[in-house]
């Protein structure tokens, strides 16, 4: 690689086509690509290259929350041909409950089979805090909705209405 900012070149071309107006990200992010394969395939790999690990990262906490959704949005009727099969002698038809990985107070991520009751209650802390800060922003979004009855945000409120309305309902 090259002594090149490949962090800062792309934080460039990402503001440039994110900074007019409304976009979809997952559609910008292949305009990107497509542009900078034809125009600039070293900022694209070399940024690659640089983020490998957190965007690696990143798909491994994807599979896992994956499989624990898998595992709670089995049907009924599933887990009950699952359990049957399990009764049967195969020990992997219900295999999605225990092996979920959830990420425990160290910051590793195991199995829940593997968990403890500390390690239980970790985990059901952070559902519970994330559920907390769920639940201020959807109140923020709807003390919002109520003052915003026409138009948009910015035609109502300013940089410090917004910070002030977000105080009062902390």
């Amino acid at each position: 690689m090259t002594g090149r900012d490949y962090t800062a070149d792309m934080r460039v071309v990402i503001d440039a086509e994110t900074s007019h107006g409304q976009y979809v990200s997952r559609v910008v992010a292949r305009e990107i690509v497509e542009k900078l394969t034809v125009n600039d395939p070293d900022l694209l790999t070399g940024w690659l290259h640089g983020h490998a690990e957190e965007l690696i990262w990143g798909q491994i906490n994807t599979i896992d929350r994956s499989v624990r959704a898998s595992a709670r949005y089995k049907s009924r009727s599933a887990f009950a041909s699952a359990a049957a099969e399990h009764a049967e002698g195969d020990s992997t038809a219900l295999g999605h409950f225990l092996t979920a990985r959830y990420v425990i107070e160290d910051g590793t991520r195991c199995a829940l089979a593997d968990l403890t009751a500390a390690d239980l209650n970790f985990v059901a802390e952070s559902y519970e805090s994330r559920a907390k800060q769920n639940a201020f922003e959807a109140a923020f979004m709807r003390a919002l909705a109520k003052k915003v009855r026409k138009g948009t945000v910015a035609d109502h409120f300013t940089e410090a209405k917004i910070a002030e309305l977000r105080r009062s309902i902390e």
